[in-house]
């Protein structure tokens, strides 16, 4: 049952998708067309919560550590003004997806923040560690703008579904599209000063941790779309049967490039590729992004740092 809304505010419509179809990777998968209606339209609302959940994290556990750090070091003025507007942002969207939830399954949601995304004490310890040292692992900023992009390209999509889909969700992502274009830009100021500043050998270790970690959490389906197929079950009992096959479909996808074009592509994330194309340390992510080739040759990877300036190849340090 959902919570009484405040005054004025209608309830969530769960007789509504909450998100564009081909944005939900089961979409993808033929045994969508095997689902009825009913659990076609309740997957569709788990899986956003599931998005939901990810933008939470990414936000919570990522951004706020990422920009903080940032904001101690010795970045320019008009970097650091964007900064703390970002940080400000992002603690924003963050109650705006943990409300959107809380209002779609408040019981689920009334004491946790996640159901779906599944991180250990360990490894939100090690993720917070890392987030805080961006000189040494830069490749975090690189995931902020690939994640950021994409987040434009969701948005989009929902407000170009709007007349069909949950009023609610098309009003959070509007709201979350005012602000994401801004911070595509600010993602791409931040790389612009501090990859130059970091040595080669550094640069080719992020590369390298970089396709690990987008191949690892953040490219085809794996754990947390699996949870979300096992809760459908729970509630549409009627598909039980069903979870075995749907889940090695959903895990098929990962060989599909066509299905990878619908996570990034040069249509989706245009400014994270095109920075690939400029970075050789780069040349081999076509391996995890699928919808990557390199367009060849291009311009030098990022702009040097000026004569002089305090940070230039002085090796990572945290």
């Amino acid at each position: 049952m959902l919570p009484e809304p405040a005054p004025g505010v209608p309830a969530v419509d769960l007789s509504r998708p909450f998100m564009p179809e081909p944005l939900t990777p089961l979409f993808h998968a033929p045994g969508y067309r095997r689902l009825g209606p009913a659990p076609r339209l309740r997957y569709n609302q788990l899986h956003a919560m599931y998005v939901n959940e990810q933008i939470l994290f990414f936000e919570d556990a990522l951004a706020e550590n990422i920009l903080g750090a940032l904001l101690r070091e010795p970045i320019p003025a008009r970097l650091a003004v964007g900064l703390f507007r970002f940080r400000e942002d992002e603690a924003r969207h963050s109650a705006m997806f943990r409300e959107l939830n809380r209002r779609c399954a408040p019981e689920a949601y009334a004491t946790a923040d996640f159901r779906f995304v599944r991180v250990g004490p360990a490894g939100r310890r090690a993720l917070q560690w890392v987030g805080s040292r961006p000189r040494r692992f830069p490749l975090l900023v690189w995931l902020m703008l690939m994640l950021e992009e994409r987040a434009l390209h969701f948005a989009r999509e929902t407000l170009r579904d709007a007349r069909r889909l949950e009023p609610h969700f098309v009003m959070t992502h509007r709201r979350h599209l005012r602000d994401e274009a801004h911070h595509v830009q600010w993602d791409q100021d931040i790389l612009d000063w501090l990859w130059p500043r970091t040595r080669l050998a550094v640069r080719r270790l992020n590369a390298g941790l970089f396709g690990w970690l987008v191949g690892e959490f953040f490219n085809v389906p794996r754990r947390g779309a699996v949870a979300v197929l096992r809760q459908l079950a729970r509630e549409c009992p009627e598909v039980a049967a069903e979870v075995p096959a749907l889940t090695r479909e959903l895990r098929g996808l990962a060989g599909e490039e066509r299905f990878h074009l619908t996570l990034y592509s040069r249509e989706i994330v245009p400014r994270t590729f095109r920075r690939f194309d400029a970075c050789p340390e780069f040349a081999a992510m076509g391996r995890v992004l699928r919808g990557y080739r390199p367009a060849g040759p291009g311009a030098p990877c990022m702009p040097a740092p000026a004569p002089g300036a305090r940070g230039a190849e002085p090796g990572a340090r945290g």
